[in-house]
């Protein structure tokens, strides 16, 4: 399988970043994202049925494919991420499939580990998968932060760890939200802490090429969130600008130039993060919620209109609100100027579009996440409970309910539905936990509107350039390693002028060589964290640049300042600093904050094989308590418990089951030790780990401390630190050798 990634490299990247090449359309059998071809959750598809029955009433095929996101159709196959083999828990991964739209007959797979995560399993395959009119690969978002791209075949273009790569923050809850394609550009959000201007905790979106997987732009809009969310964006044209509109976890509604990710305008809404996505009709944006609103109101949830093209000091006009709506999971969606939506109890409800005022209600269960979707004049939506209900709709007049189906689990309870139906080529594709459903009416028909993944808008030529674009946004390289930076300048509704020269320059504590090209090579030092410059007239663009070890070094920290922390290193500002000891600099983890105790930095490349790890540790005691402290090295963690008295090998913090060792070691606070971590991959599915911990001022013992086999092993992986400071934690003299070196 060919992998093109990336990643930290020493060879040359590619700066053939398309600036809007022209699409190919796909087939009229396309739902490429889980809203749908206009992203409003609503199908021009004919003939759809409006009953249909487990035992074969309508039924084309059924296939034990079950997850809880949303499927998507591109050019005849039907595809969906989700958790492998959930019956065996020493199986467990997350499973890309693609079946043939025709059969149900799996067409290819493709399963990788999570790690360093601690999303429960029942949560993995939580983001929808996205699809590309243009070419027909499919991207996928993981639990674990990877972000990959597959051709049609099932064949790897490109793949990008995020958590190793820019510290994204993967939160218990699972929440992980699904990406966005637009023109040459895929879209993924997640909570991160990083290095430099990116180290406090923030809701942020990255814009990456979907042929090379290389950042685009980010772009870090609200402020300080309250959870991690999945709210989806949208893109939309209005007022002349093509923008990406979305929730986030500060609780507000955001709009941001898809070709830029300059904010537009903001809207505050709640004050939690947003889980909704926004639906848009013309100029109007609708958005809801379900917490607690940001005025004076009593009530808890708001669905709210508002108007794009009417903006004063940034904030968009409000047209109307309906307080104690609780719209906090399911996405509305709009036809024919009537809005529908499901509350958090299962109640659907449709509000007039110009007013909101209130049309009808029907209750369907008990608790709802999926969205509705709207095709042939029929609405789809399913409940958690398992029920998919079928209804006519009616105009403004309260619809008819023709068909409901549930779904039950072999022990009789009931089968969740998390997921949103698809509608492609006539056929209704539905999920439910455990199986994938396709069916279709004798009169199915597809709508033949072709669908093509749009082009970049581009300025006229009397536009005056206000925004100068330096590509790619942000990256890491190994030292020695090369980049090709390109400038490009846009107008003020982010419409693309074109590539220009420019005069580059180096910011920062960065060290390389940058030529007049935009060239730039990596000097030898590491780690690094800075800015490569581009100034057009008096325009002014700026990438981030990490350099971080490709190789085995040795960190001793004695030439940094006090509270200070290596450069490029993300996670690390805010939660680690620099001290001054008897013995000299050490890296130290303070107990002051609990929000931040649990922390991995990454320091090296994704990529990286064949290593050991080392550092010396010390944890303090604090209120009774100890620190949790240790190493990471090929996805895996050796973890010193103080106060369990036990040393830990695992990869997976939520699910202990699918891979862990631990045994009993007594140690003692306040006291150095030793500690080292050894990872043999091998040539077959199975890795070795090894970990081994003993007092500083003691000779290394022979034996390890303790050993485990993964037989579904990590072959590569980031080394890093971690720790979970209930109590101070010291670091020192931190060492990656090649094995065998």
């Amino acid at each position: 399988m060919s992998v093109r990634t990336p990643f930290l490299r020493v060879a040359a990247l590619s700066s053939a970043i398309a600036l809007g090449a022209i699409p190919s359309p796909a087939s009229e059998n396309t739902w490429a994202s889980w809203r749908g071809v206009d992203e409003t959750g609503v199908s021009a598809d004919t003939g759809l049925p409006e009953s249909w029955s487990p035992e074969g009433e309508n039924l084309l095929w059924k296939a034990p494919y079950g997850g809880r996101s949303a499927p998507v159709v591109i050019d005849g196959r039907v595809c969906v991420i989700r958790l492998a083999e959930p019956d065996s828990t020493d199986r467990w991964q997350e499973q890309i499939a693609c079946l043939d739209a025709e059969s149900g007959k799996l067409a290819w797979e493709y399963r990788y580990n999570v790690f360093q995560t601690d999303i429960p399993h029942h949560r993995v395959g939580w983001a929808s998968l996205v699809a590309d009119p243009e070419t027909g690969n499919v991207f996928a978002h993981g639990v674990e932060g990877m972000v990959i791209a597959f051709d049609p075949a099932g064949e790897i273009v490109w793949k990008r760890s995020t958590s190793e790569e820019i510290g994204r923050i993967s939160g218990f809850g699972g929440r992980t939200a699904t990406p966005l394609l637009d023109g040459n550009l895929l879209v993924v959000s997640f909570l991160s802490a990083g290095w430099g201007s990116t180290f406090i905790p923030r809701h942020r979106f990255y814009a990456l090429d979907k042929r090379t997987g290389e950042t685009v732009w980010l772009s870090t809009p609200g402020n300080a969130p309250y959870d991690t969310t999945y709210t989806v964006p949208v893109v939309t044209e209005i007022d002349g600008q093509r923008l990406l509109i979305t929730g986030n976890g500060d609780g507000g509604i955001y709009a941001m130039q898809i070709s830029t990710g300059l904010k537009a305008w903001a809207f505050p809404l709640s004050k939690r993060g947003i889980n909704s996505s926004v639906v848009v009709d013309g100029n109007i944006v609708y958005a809801s919620h379900s917490e607690e609103n940001v005025d004076q109101s009593t009530a808890m949830g708001r669905v709210v209109a508002l108007d794009g093209t009417q903006v004063t000091d940034g904030q968009p006009k409000q047209l109307w609100m309906v307080d104690g709506f609780k719209g906090g999971y399911a996405s509305p969606t709009i036809l024919d100027g009537i809005l529908y939506h499901v509350d958090n109890s299962a109640n659907l409800v449709a509000f007039d579009g110009a007013d909101g005022q209130q049309l009808w209600k029907v209750n369907l269960g008990i608790a709802q996440r999926a969205s509705p979707v709207i095709g042939d004049g029929k609405l789809y939506v399913s409940d958690v409970d398992g029920k998919l209900h079928i209804l006519r709709l009616a105009g403004r007049g309260e619809p008819e309910t023709t068909d409901v189906d549930e779904f039950k689990n072999a022990d009789g309870s009931a089968t969740q539905i998390n997921g949103s139906p698809a509608i492609a080529g006539g056929r209704v594709y539905f999920i439910t936990n455990n199986m994938l459903y396709c069916i279709a009416g004798p009169q199915a028909r597809g709508s033949g509107r072709e669908v093509s993944s749009a082009p970049a808008a581009t300025a006229p030529a009397n536009a005056e350039a206000t925004h100068l674009q330096v590509v790619p946004g942000e990256i890491n390289l190994a030292p020695g390693g090369k980049a090709r930076f390109a400038a490009r300048l846009f107008d003020a509704k982010g419409r693309l002028m074109g590539e220009r020269e420019a005069t580059w320059s180096i910011e920062g504590a960065l060290n390389g060589e940058l030529n007049s090209n935009g060239e730039f090579t990596a000097g030898s030092q590491f780690p690094q964290g800075g800015h490569v410059t581009a100034t057009v007239g008096g325009l002014k663009g700026v990438a981030r640049v990490a350099v971080k070890a490709g190789g085995g070094f040795t960190e001793g920290f004695d030439r940094y300042e006090n509270d200070s922390v290596p450069e490029g290193w993300s996670a690390a500002q805010g939660r680690f600093k620099i001290v001054e000891t008897e013995a000299g600099k050490v890296l130290q983890k303070p107990s002051g904050n609990p929000r931040s105790w649990r922390t991995t930095v990454y320091v090296g490349d994704p990529l990286q094989s064949g290593y050991e790890i080392e550092a010396e540790m010390m944890s303090g005691e604090q209120r009774r308590r100890m620190a949790d402290m240790g190493l990471v090295s090929h996805r895996y963690t050796l973890a010193v418990m103080g106060n369990a008295q036990s040393v830990m090998l695992r990869t997976w913090l939520s699910e202990l089951e699918r891979f862990s060792k631990e045994v009993p070691f007594d140690w003692d606070p306040d006291r150095w030790y030793r500690v080292k971590l050894r990872v043999e991959t091998g040539d077959g599915p199975e890795t070795t780990i090894r970990g081994k911990v003993w007092p500083r001022e003691e000779d290394e013992p022979a034996e390890w401390t303790i050993e485990a086999i993964d037989h579904l092993g990590h072959k590569h992986g980031s080394p890093g630190i971690y720790g979970y400071s209930s109590a101070d934690i010291h670091y020192d003299n931190l060492k990656v050798t090649p094995f065998g070196g």
